[in-house]
């Protein structure tokens, strides 16, 4: 389609080499023919060479003009401009000069070739090879202007010509003006409907510009032109061009569509090689931009270690399906890579490669270096820019997205109040913007105030346009999966997860669904050694199993518990445990819980307990309880034959997601006739979060009052106990929600009990957790701390060690 017309090399060859002298030939003539006719009967080397001998014994004009017509033929263009190097063009006749011309342009001298041909129009105006044949220099040495200008004179000399339409698409080709070049190459075809060169260049110009239907209609029309490859090749490109309008228009549905027709081609048998590569290419491209990130990244695996380095485009849909597949340090690599090769694609005001390396950043946990990525960014963007006609300033899209993630670092970062007070202050600059009401939704859920989140997404919705309304109402739902609001929400979820376009809040909402309903395991044990208020027996050891199934729709659970207890007391080995099986039932906002068992060893009694939870607010939490033969009896009250009933209620506040507290009154009723009365109260406040790094503040207080009866179990008339705890935390991400945080606890207090006198008491603890994926979590820890037992200061040491194995 792109190839130099050749048309000029024959110009005036029949002339050249048929000059008919019907008197008086001379010798010169006769051996002249003879040597043309020769070159026609198959002998051009040899009638080259022969006339080539005759030019030099005589010098004659017209033998020059048949060897370089004969040389031209041959494609000896050099030769051919050495005939007669000392030649001017004057000299030459204009046949000679068309012919020289072309071989110049043909062997790559343009200057020359323009010189000959400019040489050629000045001395006949009307001669129209000339004014074509400076048109299409001009074309190749780039002066499109006078190209065009060259053609116009081609026009009014000749009229409309299929050498003259050729030199017009030529020029469209160059210029990368396809619609000129679109008109001209139907003109050819109109003028000679048989020409199959200028149909394929038709059909292929077609296909460049988008227009496969016609495209299609070429090949439908004329089918014996076209073979089966070239079927499967405008598939392919109708493909591409589904795919990439579905990308740039946000239509999944026609992705979809071209990811199809790519199958399509890839399973026909007769695809070729090269057409298989660029269809895969193509196809990753499409799986990952339908979320398919699994087939996406496979595919993409086995494509670079087949072909090598893998093209831009595929390797930046594949960083993105990285992403997806939570692997950031991976996609990190990559999206560093692609700006590094073409540094103004990460600031495109399309699709800004920024922003996808800004979020691998955050997810792998490197906040430093995406907190550098948006100040290197931010320095390059203005607030305004100009708009595609270079007349108006207008909002400058890069710099606003900015802003945006800059609220979402600040939170991700630890400080989420910060966040939402620079959000607050966007708002009311912009309180129509539906953007900002969807991240204050974001950023109210992930300070645990579900109900206000919800009300910020449902304020999201009603801004936005009906075709870009999936993320608000997905949050709207994760916001009531969060407060345990189940009936008709799960309904709606599938409703989603059937229906809704691929994206991240989709995404998101199938995976706090399936993960909050997944059934799970969970065991937790303790030792530890002392005879205080802190322990049971002078060495026990505590384990609870518990096994929690499935969530039905309404969020209603059933579950198997088992609780185990050992001990050490005056000599004696100390047993009790505890079986039970329950159910908690989902009556948003109220929540019941019900078990019933029986106890073994020292406790061979029924057991049973229940309990009322009640969420107010997004603040307020009330909790009552009643637990019949409650496993917390101590084991020397049970080796006694004492068992015991507790009652109690709590209020717990829940300020935001860096201050939660409550206060709660308690009452345990001994079977010996004693009744201790409890009331207690706590407050933990993060102090400082950064980073990987937290400090925590605990402060508690307690204080209860006890019947007088002899009893072998820690029973004080009346005590208090005040005190606080101070943890530093550090927490290093292994990967993609995976990490091991280390905390390191120091407390302090102040125990007191009457007939005794007060005394300060310390506790200090080392524990590390792993966050090994989403199902399975290890936490261990051990401490040592200075309690109170009837007024003498007690040391004891405990270690203790849970898990959580969810069941996804």
């Amino acid at each position: 389609m792109h190839g130099r017309p050749r048309s000029l090399l024959p110009v005036c060859l029949l002339a050249c080499l048929t000059v008919e002298t019907a008197y008086g030939q001379t010798t010169t003539d006769i051996q002249r023919e003879a040597l043309v006719a020769q070159a026609g009967q198959g002998g051009l080397e040899t009638s080259i060479e022969g006339l080539r001998t005759l030019y030099s014994q005589t010098q004659n004009t017209r033998v020059r003009s048949d060897l370089i017509a004969l040389q031209v033929r041959a494609g000896q263009y050099q030769e051919a401009l050495a005939v007669c190097s000392w030649c001017q063009p004057g000299d030459f006749t204009e046949n000679e000069l068309a012919n020289l011309a072309g071989a110049a342009r043909s062997a790559g001298d343009y200057p020359k070739a323009l010189s000959l041909f400019q040489a050629l129009t000045y001395r006949n105006p009307n001669n129209a090879e000339g004014w074509l044949g400076r048109a299409l220099v001009q074309t190749d040495m780039g002066n499109y202007t006078m190209a065009d200008i060259a053609l116009q004179q081609h026009s009014q000399v000749a009229g409309t010509t299929t050498a003259g339409l050729e030199a017009r698409g030529y020029l469209a080709s160059r210029t990368s003006n396809a619609m000129q070049e679109l008109g001209a190459r139907q003109a050819l075809v109109e003028q000679d409907p048989a020409n199959t060169n200028e149909l394929q260049a038709l059909y292929r110009l077609a296909v460049g510009l988008g227009a496969s239907s016609a495209a299609r209609q070429i090949m439908q029309t004329n089918p014996t032109v076209f073979s089966e490859s070239d079927r499967l090749w405008l598939t392919y490109y109708e493909s591409v061009t589904d795919i990439r309008l579905g990308i740039h228009t946000d239509q999944p549905s026609r992705t979809r569509a071209g990811l199809a027709q790519i199958n399509s081609v890839l399973q026909s048998a007769g695809t070729p090689p090269e057409l298989v590569t660029l269809a895969e290419y193509d196809k990753v491209v499409a799986l990952a931009e339908l979320r398919q990130f699994p087939e996406a990244e496979a595919l993409a695996m086995r494509l670079e270690s087949q072909h090598g380095q893998l093209p831009t485009y595929v390797n930046r849909a594949r960083a993105y399906a990285l992403n997806g597949l939570g692997r950031p340090n991976q996609a990190t690599t990559l999206y560093e890579n692609l700006i590094q090769q073409a540094p103004e694609k990460g600031s495109d005001p399309d699709d800004p490669l920024n922003e996808g390396l800004f979020y691998s950043y955050t997810d792998a946990q490197r906040f430093r270096d995406a907190d550098r990525l948006l100040a290197a960014w931010r320095a390059g963007e203005p607030e305004q820019r100009w708009d595609f006609t270079r007349t108006t300033r207008i909002e400058n899209p890069n710099y606003q997205k900015i802003l945006l993630l800059e609220i979402l670092l600040t939170s991700w970062r630890g400080d989420t109040g910060a966040a939402s007070e620079r959000l607050a202050s966007y708002l009311d600059q912009a309180p129509g913007d539906p953007y900002l009401w969807q991240i204050k939704g974001d950023l109210e859920r992930d300070r645990g105030w579900p109900r206000k989140a919800e009300e910020s997404y449902q304020h999201a919705e009603q801004l936005m346009p009906p075709t870009q309304r999936d993320a608000p109402r997905h949050g709207v739902l994760l916001s009531r999966l969060q407060r345990g609001q189940w009936r008709d929400t799960t309904t709606q979820i599938a409703n989603e997860l059937a229906t809704a376009r691929p994206s991240p809040t989709r995404d998101e909402l199938a995976r706090e669904w399936r993960e909050l309903r997944a059934p799970q395991l969970s065991s937790t044990v303790a030792r530890s050694e002392g005879q205080g208020s802190g322990t049971q027996a002078s060495k026990e050891w505590r384990y609870e199993v518990l096994l929690e199934g499935p969530r039905d729709e309404n969020g209603s659970r059933a579950f198997a518990q088992r609780i185990g207890q050992y001990g050490e007391f005056e000599g004696e080995n100390l047993y009790a445990a505890y079986t039970a099986a329950g159910y908690e039932w989902n009556l948003y906002p109220a929540t019941v819980t019900i078990a019933a068992g029986h106890g073994a060893q020292l406790n061979n009694d029924f057991m049973a307990r229940t309990e009322l939870r009640y969420a107010v607010s997004d603040h307020l939490t009330t909790t009552l309880g009643v637990e019949i033969n409650t496993p917390d009896t101590p084991l020397r009250a049970l080796r006694d034959g004492v068992t015991a009933d507790r009652y109690r209620g709590e209020l717990a506040y829940r300020h935001d997601e860096r201050g939660a507290g409550a206060i709660g009154l308690m009452a345990t009723n001994f079977t010996d006739s004693n009744l201790r009365q409890s009331v207690y109260g706590y407050w933990d406040q993060i102090l400082y979060h950064f980073d990987r790094w937290q400090v925590n503040g605990e402060i508690q207080a307690s204080a209860s009052r006890n019947d007088e009866v002899e009893a072998s179990y820690f029973n004080p008339r009346r005590d208090a106990n005040l005190g606080g705890v101070l943890s530093l935390s550090y927490e290093l991400p292994l990967d993609y929600r995976k990490s091991f945080t280390q905390t390191l606890a120091l407390g302090s207090g102040h125990y007191w009990q009457e007939d005794q006198d007060s005394e300060n008491t310390w506790s200090v603890g080392y524990q590390h957790k792993w966050l090994i994926a989403p199902t399975l979590s290890i936490e261990y820890g051990i401490s040592r701390q200075r309690a109170v037992y009837d007024g003498t200061p007690e040391y004891d040491n405990s270690i203790s060690a849970s898990f959580v194995w969810r069941f996804l």
